[in-house]
């Protein structure tokens, strides 16, 4: 029986997906869970497995196509499209005397309509048309002043994709800055301009998040001075690869305190609230061309170092703009960390459908009286962000005091017993 398979919705934000490449053809068999195409949403491009087994009988977008989010885009399964093949021109003689050229016979194979992914060569992707590049690519090069004639395109037909961009940027000079170059051309007083498609996207998100979601925020300052010494220790042995950071300790502590507060570890779409029990921790990143959030998932149940090394493969893979299906779904929480750029105080926006976020500041030495004498003390401050029509205040602020508890405590690897839960309020 045939089967559709649709353009799937590959992050919380996704509306619409370009089609980027077919890793099969027309007539090919196809195993459910094997790599099917290769998707450029408004984050990231990603590859797609089939959610079923059979025959691919009919691709119904190609590649280069953008359709919505549901959008039917192939068939797994029937049969094979019939083509029916033109027909030759008579030769001047035949038409002249009235005789048919004798058709050629017919070929036994059903015919079959492949597409094949084709490299060009560097330049050869601009064409009378303009640059046959994708939107997300366009919008990229354009930010950077990147000439994509110089850049060989991998897509389908040679289509110049984000990663092909991305990679061609990677073998630059100069960049050794993690920030993008100031523009050569003076920034224009006024007038209007084009906002990427990322950028577009974290609009429609924030704008819709503080639009509908009554935002409630707490802020809490933290003793880091153990964790931060225990935190060397934990290094001391370590590879540079395998070192585990202040941000790793925060989301440990974020998770396992999140146990025990399940309104704050919960989805609030349309539909109603919903509770979950695992925490899958959204991280947030920063990229030139905007924010993307991918999740880590199950984080209560990873020991510290295991969630270092997902961390840091969630970072490779925004990096380089290649996600996995699930990398950008499911997120339950999430951490924003500015603390590394020397920011002292913010609030993050709520990622909806979630509750909260945790805005995590910068680490700074801070007088504290003790014992009749002012000595510095490794300070951090945190801010809680929260849906109030879910979380009171109180409920957010027993929650702050046990990570509070968590972290000064230092002892990673155990789960702290809170001081009240959500259902004692």
């Amino acid at each position: 029986m045939p089967e559709d398979i649709i353009m799937p919705k590959l992050s919380d934000t996704m509306l619409e997906g370009t089609l980027l490449k077919w890793f099969k053809h027309e007539g090919d068999y196809i195993q459910q869970g094997e790599t099917l195409f290769e998707v450029e949403t408004d984050k990231a491009v990603l590859e797609v497995a089939s959610s079923v087994s059979g025959m691919l009988t009919q691709i119904l977008v190609q590649a280069g196509e953008k359709v919505p989010v549901g959008t039917a885009i192939a068939i797994v399964g029937g049969e094979l499209p019939k083509v029916v093949p033109q027909q030759e021109p008579l030769p001047e003689g035949a038409q002249k005397t009235g005789q048919a050229k004798k058709p050629p016979a017919q070929h036994k194979e059903t015919p079959q309509l492949k597409v094949v992914p084709h490299k060009k060569e560097a330049g050869e992707a601009a064409f009378a048309g303009g640059t046959h590049a994708s939107p997300a690519a366009q919008s990229y090069a354009a930010e950077r002043g990147i000439d994509l004639s110089q850049i060989a395109g991998t897509g389908i037909g040679g289509m110049i994709t984000l990663k092909d961009v991305r990679d061609y940027r990677a073998h630059l000079p100069s960049r050794e800055t993690p920030f993008p170059a100031i523009p050569a051309e003076p920034v224009p007083a006024e007038g209007t301009t084009v906002l990427s498609t990322m950028r577009k996207a974290i609009a429609a998100t924030v704008s819709h998040s503080k639009r509908t979601i009554p935002h409630f925020y707490l802020s809490y300052d933290i003793d880091m001075t153990t964790a931060l010494n225990r935190l060397v220790e934990l290094n001391r042995n370590r590879n540079d690869a395998d070192t585990i950071t202040i941000n790793d300790v925060i989301i440990k502590a974020a998770s396992a305190t999140l146990k025990n507060y399940p309104y704050l570890n919960a989805l609030y779409p349309e539909q109603g609230l919903v509770l979950k029990k695992e925490v899958n921790m959204g991280i947030v990143i920063g990229l030139p061309e905007g924010l993307i959030i991918p999740v880590l998932k199950s984080a209560d149940s990873l020991t510290l170092e295991d969630i270092s090394r997902g961390v840091k493969k969630l970072r490779e893979k925004a990096e380089a703009g290649k996600f996995s299906s699930d990398d950008l779904t499911d997120g339950t929480f999430t951490i924003s960390n500015l603390g590394m750029l020397g920011v002292a105080d913010f609030a993050a926006i709520i990622y909806p459908p979630q509750t909260a976020i945790l805005a995590i500041s910068a680490i700074k030495d801070t007088p504290v009286l003790k014992d009749g004498l002012f000595i510095p003390v490794k300070m951090l401050r945190v801010t809680l962000s929260m849906d109030h029509r879910v979380v009171d205040g109180i409920s957010a602020a027993n929650f702050l005091r046990d990570l509070t508890r968590y972290l000064e405590k230092s002892d990673f690897e155990t789960v702290a017993k809170p001081c009240c839960t959500v259902e004692d309020d």
